[in-house]
């Protein structure tokens, strides 16, 4: 007999290229260590390299099963039962099994090797300085720290992308595993397309561990994935029952995680679950700020932030210009739960709240002197930390308003940033629900500028109201910097509702302040302002001379998202002043740059598109309009600007035959542009009026009015897809 291994039970999913890796590194190094969190699949993948190398080792390989010691002189006893080796009398055991291998070329696989360290290091050693034909693979949730060993960190399997397709998600290596397993409790198990997105989601939340992938398939017998995946908060009571022969460790999620905790000094475990706080990664800094306390002072925090890297238990990204850490969404949850037992999740959350805060201090005066990728770098990374800082600060009956308002103030570029303005709005809003008299006005002004920014293009009215809030705010402290960017942001609002003149007061009010800054990005908003004013009072050409100087303005402050999206208002202009071949080209070239954008924002994209939908309608190009407009409603519905676009959508049913369609849309689109108080621009007033022309062609009047009214009672989902109709 040359092999000892197991014979394994069930197949082997994935790891293609860790096989060839390990395979490879095995050829140029004689301690290979796998590393890696509980449950990820070191025992099963190091027996799949076993196998396939059997043939490479005159006296074979051999398979040594540590988890069930207790003892570390057990370890060397267990090695040499294995390899039929009897003791040697005066020597210690290590030594004498080294020496019996002197002569023998085999690969030795020494399985769970974290509870037993040391005594695994002193074996590993000893043969390794004897028996020079011996090779061995080692599996730990840290290293050995054996001079020559060659650490191999497992990740977690391959994930699936959740907006592929059904066939894309099942190819993933999470979603085979699961796949393989489900079938085993159930053989013709299959997994149908509406099901694929929540088996994606599942896997995604399960962090692509194995072990909670085959113990998520063992519940397919009760419970379909969609439950499965509704019930994954719930992890550690869902994921149980797996093999009754396995190890009881291997048997339940939290049986896994228990053993890695009960391997930790009681300060690891303290900043184990205190880490947890952190749902989006952090930094040397953020750790030791957060992580502190009691018994484990900061200056502790590095040491035992790196063995609980070693140990697998936090992740440290090295890509980046530094070092960023986190917890998978699994070892998180673990530690959250540990951190609810110790009676720490108010303080903890409130220490993570205040670093927050404090990080995001100079974001709003950064934003505007950074080139946008560092502002990005700096900060957008920090998102989910955000959201939690909130969500406990300004929406948890026992946290912090003024913290709230003060973070949610200083992160609102995030949301302008990520495209994700909805959630900024809706999150700064419940903030200013919770302001108090006390708190500074600095803090108040930002908050409600943010929000008056973040509601621009989707609630003119609202937004208003709060940049009016933000001015008065800014004056009050004395801020002319603040004041003038309120100015701006009014000047803006107004143009957009049809008030030239307030608009050209509120500009010309902020422009000493901009040409005293010196700042090219806040003298590029300058001047799409103006252009934006010229373009609502028909000064055409002028607008598109302020478009360009505004573009080159935001291109020497590194402002990318600026600087592109005025190509949009270019294309606009040209659209305006009838140039309809131009504005087309224009657009067109304007979703090409986002599309290979890695910055692009998803609805700056649903803006481009549904305007070229537009300038295709009147150009008398419907099918090519539906096209443009079915993959841009999509991206602008859920942050509320699709009704911007409806007129084009009304004019382009009445171009495909569908009259009756167009003039509920036509309703809808006069009702809440009087709602919101959103005047037309040229393009769209153009439209308009073109409906209104062939409506009262074809369609009698009574009827006509009719229909308008319906339309006003429709919801703009109803409108969608009236609009997105053949």
């Amino acid at each position: 007999m040359r092999t000892n291994l197991p014979e394994p039970l069930t197949s082997f999913i994935g790891r293609e290229r860790e096989l060839v890796e390990i395979k490879r590194v095995l050829a140029g190094s004689r301690l290979v260590t796998l590393t890696g969190v509980g449950g990820i699949g070191k025992t099963r993948l190091a027996q799949q390299v076993a196998a396939e190398v059997v043939d490479a080792y005159r006296d074979g390989v051999w398979f040594v099963d540590l988890a069930p010691l207790a003892e570390p002189a057990l370890v060397a006893s267990a090695t040499a039962q294995v390899l039929s080796i009897g003791d040697a009398t005066g020597k210690l055991l290590h030594e004498s099994l080294s020496d019996r291998l002197r002569d023998r070329e085999l690969l030795l696989v020494l399985d769970n090797c974290e509870h037993m360290l040391e005594a695994c290091a002193r074996l590993v050693g000893a043969i390794l300085a004897r028996a020079p034909q011996v090779t061995i693979v080692a599996t730990s949730r840290e290293p050995l720290q054996v001079e020559g060993e060659q650490i191999y960190p497992l990740s977690t399997l391959l994930l699936p992308d959740p907006h592929a397709t059904a066939d894309a998600i099942a190819d993933s290596e999470a979603a085979q595993l699961f796949l393989d397993r489900a079938r085993r409790q159930q053989p013709h198990f299959v997994l149908t397309p509406t099901q694929a997105p929540a088996l994606a989601s599942l896997c995604i939340h399960l962090d692509g561990i194995p072990l909670a992938l085959e113990l998520a398939a063992a519940r397919v017998p009760s419970l379909t994935i969609e439950q499965i995946n509704a019930r994954v908060n719930d992890r550690f009571r869902l994921l149980i029952g797996g093999s009754r022969t396995a190890q009881p460790r291997q048997q339940t999620l939290r049986g896994a995680l228990d053993w890695s905790h009960g391997l930790l000094s009681e300060a690891a475990r303290v900043a184990w679950r205190r880490l947890a706080a952190f749902p989006g990664g952090f930094t040397l800094d953020a750790a030791g700020y957060v992580a502190a306390g009691g018994a484990v002072d900061e200056a502790m925090v590095v040491d035992l932030l790196a063995h609980l890297v070693a140990c697998s238990l936090v992740i440290a990204d090295t890509q980046g210009a530094g070092v960023r850490y986190r917890l998978l969404e699994t070892t998180r949850a673990y530690g959250l739960e540990k951190l609810g037992e110790a009676g720490e999740i108010a303080a903890v959350r409130r220490r993570h709240a205040q670093f927050v805060r404090r990080s995001f201090e100079r974001a709003p005066d950064d934003w505007w002197h950074l080139p946008e990728p560092e502002w990005h770098a700096t900060y957008t990374i920090e998102r989910d930390n955000v959201r939690a800082a909130l969500d406990w600060a300004a929406f948890d009956g026992g946290g912090d308003a003024a913290l709230g308002a003060a973070l949610a103030g200083a992160s609102g570029p995030i949301w302008t940033a990520l495209s994700l303005r909805s959630e900024g709005a809706q999150r700064l809003g419940a903030a200013t629900e919770r302001i108090e008299p006390a708190m500074p006005d600095m803090d108040q002004a930002r908050l409600w500028l943010w929000l008056g920014i973040l509601l621009q293009d989707s609630e003119p009215k609202k937004s208003l109201a709060a940049l009016e809030q933000a001015d008065e705010l800014y004056r009050r402290a004395g801020d002319a910097f603040g004041t003038a960017d309120a100015q701006l942001r009014l000047a803006l609002i107004f143009a957009r509702m049809g008030r030239a003149d307030d608009a050209a007061q509120a500009l010309a009010e902020a422009a000493p302040e901009v040409e005293r800054s010196g700042l090219p990005k806040m003298m590029g908003i300058y001047c799409a302002t103006l252009a934006q004013i010229q373009l609502v009072t028909d000064r055409l050409v002028d607008a598109r001379t302020q478009y360009e100087r505004a573009q080159s303005l935001f291109r020497d402050a590194k402002f990318e998202f600026g600087e592109r999206g005025i190509l949009g208002n270019l294309a606009n202009v040209c659209w305006a002043l009838g140039e309809l071949e131009a504005a087309a080209s224009t657009f067109l070239e304007y979703v090409n740059r986002l599309r290979s954008s890695p910055a692009s924002r998803s609805n700056s994209l649903g803006f481009a598109l549904c305007n070229l939908a537009g300038v295709l309608t009147e150009s008398s190009e419907p099918e090519r309009a539906l096209a443009a407009a079915r993959e841009g409603f999509p991206l602008l519905r859920d942050e509320g600007y699709a009704w911007i676009f409806v007129d084009h959508m009304a004019m382009r049913a009445a171009l495909a035959g569908r009259g009756l369609d167009a003039a509920r849309i036509a309703g809808y689109a006069d009702a809440i542009r009087a709602q919101k108080e959103a005047p037309r621009e040229p393009t769209e007033a153009r439209a308009r009026a073109r409906l209104q022309a062939w409506l009262e062609e074809r369609i009698d009047p009574s009827q006509l009015a009719r229909l308008f009214a319906a339309g006003t009672e429709l919801s703009e989902d109803d409108i969608c897809r009236l609009a997105l109709q053949d």
